[in-house]
């Protein structure tokens, strides 16, 4: 497996990604984020990257995670691929807000938990 695709890698895109969103969004009201195309844009691009990277992951790390709704992570980007000009603002918010920092803290603990120890 490459090294960019490996389950470590691909949690750290999901850690980076919504830590950019979070830092995005820091002290934004849900208006602003509204009448803000850029800000929606980049909100959804992150989250594209987060479903990708969601992709990846082995079944096994998944269900390390059992209360992660993996698979609704991969049909949000199908979603956004495909449906992207359908996409409510409100929905999208209500994802920054409800689920990015659960999934944040699963994906940590996920990769602390795929780390190698140090060498002695």
């Amino acid at each position: 497996m490459a090294s960019t695709k490996t389950p470590a890698v691909r949690l750290q895109h999901i850690i980076a990604e919504i830590e950019a969103i979070e830092g995005a969004l820091e002290g934004c009201p849900y208006e602003d984020f509204r009448d803000s195309w850029l800000l929606r844009r980049a909100v959804e691009h992150g989250l594209l990257i987060i479903s990708e990277a969601a992709k990846t992951l082995p079944a096994e790390v998944k269900e390390a995670a059992a209360g992660i709704a993996w698979r609704k992570i991969e049909t949000l980007g199908n979603f956004l691929r495909h449906e992207y000009r359908d996409v409510d603002p409100e929905l999208i918010w209500s994802i920054t807000q409800d689920n990015l920092p659960t999934l944040l803290g699963a994906a940590r603990r996920l990769a602390a938990g795929l780390r190698e120890p140090e060498p002695a």
